[in-house]
């Protein structure tokens, strides 16, 4: 028993963190190559700006206080909007702003998950460079990247299930490698130590007022995927989540301080950008450098693992929130229910990666744009939180995120800004455009619901029974999709009563996706004002990362429909945004596609609406 807790203790190693632990390959060099040009020494603030990053971002804003908003456990943008939402019902302006904010948060989580992978595995093969000179190439690094990258997406839709057990060793290696390979440098010049006390951060400020902002940009790559420590609370708890993070804290630490030590010692040595963690095995043990290399590499595509299948369960949320249309998934694992795959999500990530990869070309260039929308992020959490503290009148904590953290978040994000220059703006446009691309689909979606007529069931009720007593019935059981059985659809009517289709048994099944992340319950009702004896209704409601299996449910109640019948709408417009919500309803799967029904038991009824 104990073992088993232990391990699920250690399991967040293996999922959560391969962002955050894979930031050491790159963050301090990034820092180096401009301090070495003007004054070495000031990697001392350097170093404590990184420390004290992730002592007040991670440790203080997320691991003690975002992380106690949560719904059911459930962490992340959405469910932090869902929560606070839920807090300012009678504030109807403030709903607004929250809704808003909650949905970009949303936008740049996603947009940073492009360049995620493509930095962590550029990072990883520039690693070859120092083997052998004849691989200090950049069409060879570029071509071994985009290789890895096409073999990582082409993977998905067999799952990672006969592999994902080895992630959390891996990982376990990987911060156990960290940890010593800084200790060693440590050990070497313990002055550096000392760069913990915040006063080397003013004498940063001081000695390179022009390049102090800059640093800052640079150090808050060390805080990158810090919002997985909130987003993962639903699936592996938060408790494991800030064990394991107690163990990844000593090891990033001690990594960082040790590259500080390294490059005090060798700055002179460093005449093009490296990574410093390459440097220092080279100069450490090079016997064991080859090895270390393709433990990054390992290390670098467990991270972009993780952020793939963060992104499917992330759309998979979205279409069931209503925010996205419906988007065509698969299981991958006869074990894990909640593991799917979404083809045409795998298919632009890759794409967006490729691209990503043949734009900057190195880990350089994308760090220069890399982090300002995790940033965006961090302020929207932190900005969340205090309206959700406030309301819960826990005024320790929205003080301690308004005096201190919102200050600090801040200053990073103006840090952030000169990134847009240097192609920050391109996973910025890519927020801008989910953002959009939401705003666009949730505002149709009330229009087309405003624009259908639908009738009442009292009324339907009448006109059915007279109808069902008088027309021939074909048999079987037919299953009508519906909102609301208060509420019968135009094309149900259109089916019944316009082209006289009507089944022996007629079912009404209604699914209704609630605020809560997990739970899934159902019933069969037969309708008390049915005096034909052949109308009854089906409501499921669940969760909205529960995953739906309408035809295991239609077994479970001992149900085998003939046919199922659902409505589609031809949208007619000349205006570009509805034209745009139109198209992304067309080519999104129906709802009967979404659930995987069989395709031929399905018939859509088609409605024209004009918008």
């Amino acid at each position: 028993m104990l073992k088993k807790d232990f391990y699920k203790n250690l399991q967040p190693l293996g999922i959560v963190f391969g962002d955050i632990g894979t930031s050491p390959i790159y963050t301090i060099s990034l820092m180096a190559i401009i301090l070495k040009q003007k004054d070495p020494t000031l990697i001392m603030g350097g170093i404590s700006l990184v420390l004290w990053l992730i002592i007040l971002v991670v440790y203080l804003q997320y691991v003690l206080i975002v992380m106690n908003l949560s719904k059911k456990g459930e962490g992340g943008q959405l469910i932090i909007r869902e929560y606070v939402l839920s807090l300012i019902k009678n504030n109807s302006f403030l709903k607004i702003i929250v809704s808003f904010l909650g949905l970009f948060g949303f936008s740049a989580v996603v947009s940073e998950g492009i360049l995620t992978p493509a930095i962590s595995i550029l990072s990883a093969t520039e690693g070859i460079k120092l083997i052998n000179p004849t691989f200090n190439n950049t069409t060879l690094i570029i071509l071994i990247s985009i290789f890895i990258s096409i073999w990582l997406f082409s993977i998905q839709k067999k799952g990672t299930d006969k592999v994902s057990f080895l992630f959390t060793p891996i990982m376990i290696i990987w911060f156990i490698f960290l940890f010593f390979i800084g200790i060693i440098h440590i050990y070497k010049f313990p002055y550096i130590l000392t760069s913990i006390n915040p006063v080397y951060i003013i004498e940063l400020l001081k000695g390179d007022p022009q390049d102090f902002l800059l640093i800052i940009s640079f150090a808050m790559l060390s805080i990158t995927g810090v919002e997985a420590l909130y987003a993962d609370m639903g699936h592996l708890g938060k408790k494991p989540i800030i064990f394991s993070w107690n163990l990844v804290f000593i090891s990033l630490i001690i990594n960082y301080l040790g590259q500080g030590a390294f490059f005090l010692q060798n700055y002179n040595k460093i005449t093009e950008y490296n990574s410093l963690l390459f440097l220092m095995v080279k100069d450490t043990m090079p016997i064991l450098y080859i090895p270390a290399v393709i433990l990054t590499l390992l290390a670098t595509i467990i991270a972009s693992q993780a952020m793939i299948s963060a992104m499917f369960s992330i759309f998979y949320q979205t279409s069931n929130l209503n925010l996205l249309p419906r988007l065509k998934y698969f299981h991958t694992s006869p074990t894990q229910p909640h593991q799917i795959y979404i083809p045409f999500i795998n298919y632009l990530l890759l794409i967006l990666v490729i691209f990503s990869i043949l734009f900057f070309k190195s880990s350089e260039h994308i760090a220069n744009a890399y982090g300002l929308s995790v940033n965006i992020t961090i302020v929207i959490s932190c900005i969340m939180a205090i309206i959700a503290f406030i309301y819960l009148r826990n005024y320790l904590f929205a003080l301690i995120l308004i005096l201190l953290l919102l200050p600090v978040n801040l200053v990073v994000l103006v840090s952030n800004l000169h990134k847009l220059e240097e192609g920050g703006y391109f996973p910025f446009f890519i927020a801008i455009i989910i953002f959009s691309l939401v705003i666009i689909y949730t505002n149709g979606n009330k229009k087309l619901g405003r624009s259908l007529n639908y009738e009442k069931f009292s009324e339907f009720i009448k006109n059915y029974e007279l109808l069902y007593s008088s027309e021939n019935k074909i048999k079987g059981v037919a299953v009508f999709m519906l909102r609301d059985i208060k509420m019968i659809s135009p094309y149900i009517i259109k089916t019944i009563f316009d082209f006289k289709i009507l089944y022996e048994k007629n079912i009404f099944l209604s699914i209704e996706i609630t605020q809560n992340p997990y739970n899934i319950e159902y019933n069969h009702i037969k309708i008390e004002e049915d005096k034909t004896n052949s109308i009854s209704f089906i409501k499921i409601r669940a969760g909205y990362l529960e995953i739906i299996d309408l035809n295991e449910i239609f077994k479970k109640l001992n149900i085998s429909p003939t046919i199922v019948f659902y409505g589609q709408e031809n949208i007619n417009t000349n205006k570009l945004h509805m034209k745009i919500y139109s198209f992304m309803r067309k080519i999104s799967p129906t709802i009967v596609d979404f659930y995987n029904f069989p395709l031929h038991k399905t018939i859509g009824i088609v409605s024209n609406i004009y918008l």
